[in-house]
């Protein structure tokens, strides 16, 4: 009997999945709420640090991971540089869990990219426009509840969809996120020639922090790819269709001051605009530049929310990985590692059964390894949090 396995979300976690496991002669299907791979552009450039590129080795087939590594950042380091809103250097930390700071061959990625280089192969089963809703067990299936009132049955069915999970909820109903307080901005800039030329060289080779005596934090990062994304699909499979993307800044303001949701629920992204103009007006005048040159078409916020580790519950036919299970502070860059490697062991676990009957040991192996590092990684990712705010407070003093 061939196992099939039901996914719900094709983010990068459940899109490794599905590769890892269809490499495998593993059936499955994935539901995907929006109804192209176009429809949802936000996150923009993703870290990946040594332990999400092993995993994506681990999940792709050869001509995809090269695919990757063509389209991938150049120059970045395993570090984060800390500066004040000037761009004066204050210090610099290791970036995830591998503490290295030599130069590595792959670090950041256009989301929108990695996901179309992820979706080939994979068209037949990821089916777009059809959102998970719920499911039920069985001692021996799963059935899966979609919006439109179908349904669809499998052995096993991983909850990839995010935060705000149909599929945790009907798993760990007693689970639940917790609001931080804080609030992140995002927006993006194209690096024309000019403005290149006028940003501080530390963009160019690491992820920088900014943080300001108002209480804002700034995480910058460039996306500038090793190829051409049109070239590098021509040179390594001209059979996955790549959409071009211009070099760029990546910026996010953090704040916990935003105030109340209702605003920023409710603002357009012109006011989303406006507002982190203003904001920072005093930084270094390129930043500066780089966000009053942004379209505020891309600019957007987000909730900063995370889980506290759950007791443990009995495995059964329905787990969980990436954000689903354990949403983090993007303040480490870990978040989009740990659900690459929760898709690397959780495909690693299935493989190697193949078949249903020993399923649910093979379940219980994943997620016993799964809390053990993730729930570290959110610790981890808060811990980063806490250091960048004691350093707006350092500043605060001083300019008192």
């Amino acid at each position: 009997m061939t196992l099939r396995v039901l996914i719900a979300g094709a983010g990068v976690g459940g899109l490794a999945l599905a590769q890892a496991l269809r490499q495998a002669g593993v059936a499955v299907t994935v539901f995907e709420r929006t109804t192209s791979i176009r429809a949802d552009q936000r996150g923009y450039r993703i870290n990946i640090n040594r332990m999400g590129g092993d995993a994506l080795a681990a999940c792709l087939p050869p001509e995809l991971f090269r695919l990757y590594l063509a389209t991938s950042n150049d120059e970045a380091r395993a570090q984060i540089g800390v500066f004040d809103h000037r761009m004066n250097p204050l210090y610099a930390t290791a970036v995830g869990v591998d503490g290295t700071s030599a130069p590595r061959d792959h670090t950041g990625v256009n989301r929108l990219t990695l996901r179309q280089i992820m979706l080939d192969g994979l068209e037949q089963e990821v089916r777009f426009g059809q959102r998970v809703v719920g499911f039920e067990q069985t001692p021996d299936r799963v059935r899966v509840r979609l919006a439109d009132g179908s349904t669809a049955e499998g052995d096993l069915l991983v909850g990839a969809d995010g935060v705000g999970s149909a599929v945790r909820a009907g798993l760990l109903p007693h689970l639940q996120t917790r609001d931080t307080g804080v609030r992140c901005l995002w927006g993006r800039t194209p690096l024309r020639p000019a403005l290149r030329d006028q940003l501080p060289a530390p963009l160019f080779d690491r992820v920088a922090v900014a943080v300001a005596p108002s209480g804002h934090i700034g995480i910058l990062g460039t996306y500038r790819p090793r190829q051409p994304h049109l070239e590098a699909a021509a040179a390594v499979t001209p059979a996955v269709s790549l959409d071009p993307e211009s070099d760029y800044l990546m910026w996010v303001l953090s704040d916990q001051s935003f105030g109340s949701d209702e605003p920023w629920h409710t603002a357009s992204s012109a006011e989303l605009h406006r507002y982190a103009v203003a904001a920072t007006a005093e930084w270094h005048p390129a930043v500066h530049q780089a966000v009053r040159e942004a379209d505020p078409e891309d600019c957007f916020v987000q909730k900063v929310r995370v889980a506290d580790q759950p007791p443990t519950w009995p495995a059964g036919r329905v787990t969980l990985l990436g954000d689903a299970i354990h949403p983090m502070s993007p303040a480490g860059g870990t978040g989009a590692n740990t659900a690459l490697r929760d898709a690397a062991v959780l495909a690693d676990k299935l493989t190697a059964v193949r078949h249903p009957a020993p399923l649910v040991p093979a379940v219980a192996a994943y997620e016993t390894e799964m809390r053990q590092y993730g729930f570290a990684a959110v610790a981890e990712s808060l811990r980063y949090g806490e250091r960048f705010a004691e350093t707006i407070r350092q500043a605060e003093k001083e300019n008192h």
